[in-house]
């Protein structure tokens, strides 16, 4: 079975600043014995010291000093991308690491100019089946998702009571979505938690006993939620807005899981949580590949 230890020389380099792409890195370098040097910011410097706690980071400029390959994620802003265009005029190993599912080309495109790396790693078949098509020319190598591993096991472990089947507790794992509806111009993450709160009727929700728990992403803040809270807190017997850092804590609470195109969502189905899409009607389609997912808008 691949490792990472086998694609990367040492020194190594390592830069994140989105949280997809940090999650399996840093759940990778749990395992890896290897001399490295880590800068980590924005979200991706959360998910480091959770898991790194007694471990410094540095800054950018003495992590590619002091490296001969890195290893970055590839996420929506520029920092990363910059970072492997830094690298590569230092002649650095540029090792990029592809976390979903979705715009592969233009993690590695800013203002038509592209920058390919050395080596892609992924996670799980369709994204390696995905990438093989896009850049045949790099070699892509799948690693075991050791973060979707982790996580579904912990979720398992704590987890208190079997998921009911009338359902008690509702986990919404909320993301920001670049789309706009097309009916009102309002983000689809609005729109989505809003198809699902009209839609209760078709979920089998205990009549006596319904939370619902709004988990945000960890690039949104706190109360970016709070109007969606208090306008349909009277529907339900407790609506909260979590505040764990652990994605599995939250999941082991939940009878069911709700999202839009969140990595979580796949954690969950590996739990053993029933999982629900509720991209409302209008909106694209999942890009998540498991169809195990069930869809609101087809009920």
């Amino acid at each position: 079975m691949n490792k990472l230890e086998d694609f990367i020389t040492s020194p190594l380099g390592v830069y994140c600043h989105d949280a997809g792409s940090a999650n399996l890195i840093v759940a990778w370098l749990q395992d890896c014995e290897i001399d490295l040097s880590v800068c980590m910011e924005g979200p991706a410097l959360l998910i480091w010291k959770r898991y790194f706690p007694d471990i410094n980071t540095s800054p950018i400029e003495e992590v590619l000093k002091n490296s001969t390959s890195l290893l970055s994620g590839t996420g929506w802003g520029d920092s990363e991308y910059l970072v492997r265009l830094e690298a590569k005029k230092r002649s650095i190993k540029n090792i990029a690491v592809i976390d979903h599912w979705t715009n592969y080309e233009e993690r590695f495109s800013r203002n038509d100019n592209e920058e390919l790396p050395d080596l892609i790693l992924v996670s799980d078949k369709y994204a390696f089946d995905k990438a093989k098509v896009l850049f045949p020319v790099i070699p892509i190598i799948q690693l075991p998702n050791t973060y979707l591993e982790q996580e579904a096991k912990l979720a398992k472990l704590v987890r208190t009571r079997d998921c009911r089947s009338l359902i008690e507790n509702i986990l919404i794992i909320a993301e920001p979505i670049r789309d706009k509806s097309s009916s009102k111009n309002q983000g689809v993450e609005f729109a989505a938690i809003e198809f699902l709160m009209n839609n209760f009727d078709k979920i089998n929700l205990s009549n006596k006993l319904a939370k619902i728990k709004l988990r945000p992403h960890p690039s949104e803040s706190l109360n970016k939620y709070d109007f969606i809270q208090k306008k349909y807190d009277h529907l339900v017997t407790e609506f909260t807005i979590s505040k764990n850092s652990s994605l599995h804590d939250d999941l082991a609470w939940a009878d069911i899981v709700v999202g839009m195109n969140s990595y979580a969502l796949v954690v969950a189905l590996s739990a053993k949580i029933p999982t629900m899409s509720i991209l409302p009607p209008g909106s694209n389609e999942s890009i998540l590949p498991y169809e195990e997912i069930i869809h609101l808008r087809d009920l």
